[in-house]
């Protein structure tokens, strides 16, 4: 039986997440910081592009 496009993406995302932890060397609260870190350079990066394409 295949896996939906869905579950083979959580699959990936989750085996990401480990990877990286323990290529580093991370805590789960230092993954945590590192994931909020990104969400919050992904937003401003977003952020100016939009404002460039709109402004």
């Amino acid at each position: 039986m295949t896996k939906g496009p869905l579950k083979t993406f959580v699959d990936a995302d989750r085996d990401a997440y480990f990877w990286i932890k323990k290529k580093l060397g991370l805590s789960e609260h230092q993954m945590g910081v590192l994931i909020w870190f990104s969400g919050l350079i992904t937003g401003i990066v977003i952020g100016v592009l939009i404002g460039i394409l709109i402004g």
